[in-house]
């Protein structure tokens, strides 16, 4: 898949593949991905 898009399941049980896109640039900080720092520590592990 192309970033921005996912598979989907909607509340039939139907999945499909969505895309996803951004309205405005000051929107984009929202989808950006935050790691906590426990995260950090199990990704030293693998």
């Amino acid at each position: 898949m192309f970033q921005g898009q996912c598979l989907f399941k909607d509340i039939y049980g139907r999945t499909s593949k969505i895309s996803i896109e951004c309205l405005f640039e000051e929107w984009m900080g929202a989808f950006e991905t935050n790691k906590s720092e426990v995260v950090n520590v199990e990704e030293m592990y693998l």
